[in-house]
């Protein structure tokens, strides 16, 4: 019989998207102590040489096979939920309450979609950071300091209307600025090695990597 799962963070989760070629997630996932996939991600992560410690989902996108894993298998057949939803409820259900999420875009648009607004569900619950090659994003509401650097790409996505925001050390500052959803306040750049994004309802911020 394996033995439960014993957490060491950082935590990594792996969704079936693009798995990741640019440094910075990659090294997120080196760095992670713990490894979870999400179904067919297994595949993947194994591949590429990455230890997975667990994996869930319904598991109908696997071509791994349970005997052959030496980790933890969960399956979470329920169909009312994505993989990726039920994944973050497991994780909620074990005391996990900070982790980076990679593989979540790419491949399917609508996943994509979905996955950023998976964030706006779940943001006042978990802390989440989903890392894709171009952009770490995640999601906030009211004031928020980020670590940056010069010449970092910031965008903002609000999710409601008539989003209030405020920023400081951006390029192109907001100062109680009406923001609708929409691209209205993408492609800002940081000016400094913080900033500061203040909004009266939940946003998303995406800043891009540095590049080496």
């Amino acid at each position: 019989m394996k033995r439960p799962i014993s957490f060491r963070f950082p935590l990594a989760i792996v969704a079936n998207g693009l798995f990741p070629s640019h440094n910075h997630p990659l090294d997120c996932l080196k760095k992670s102590g713990t490894i979870i996939s999400i179904d067919g991600a297994l595949d993947t992560c194994l591949q590429k040489g990455f230890h997975v410690s667990a994996v869930l989902g319904d598991m109908d996108s696997l071509d791994q096979r349970e005997n052959e894993f030496n980790g933890l298998w969960i399956p979470l057949p329920n169909q009312n939920k994505t993989d990726l939803e039920k994944t973050l409820d497991w994780c909620l259900e074990n005391g996990i309450n900070r982790l980076t999420l990679l593989g979540a875009t790419g491949l399917r648009e609508d996943m994509t979609l979905a996955n950023h607004y998976i964030l706006f569900d779940y943001f006042n619950r978990l802390e989440i950071t989903m890392v894709t090659d171009h952009f770490s994003i995640s999601c906030h509401q009211g004031q928020q300091s980020f670590e940056s650097f010069p010449g970092q790409t910031v965008s903002i996505i609000a999710y409601q209307e008539k989003t209030i925001v405020s920023s400081t050390a951006l390029q192109f500052p907001l100062s109680q600025f009406v923001l609708e959803p929409s691209a209205r306040a993408i492609s800002n750049r940081s000016i400094g090695n913080t900033f500061s994004i203040d909004a009266s309802k939940p946003f998303l911020v995406f800043r891009s990597h540095l590049e080496e």
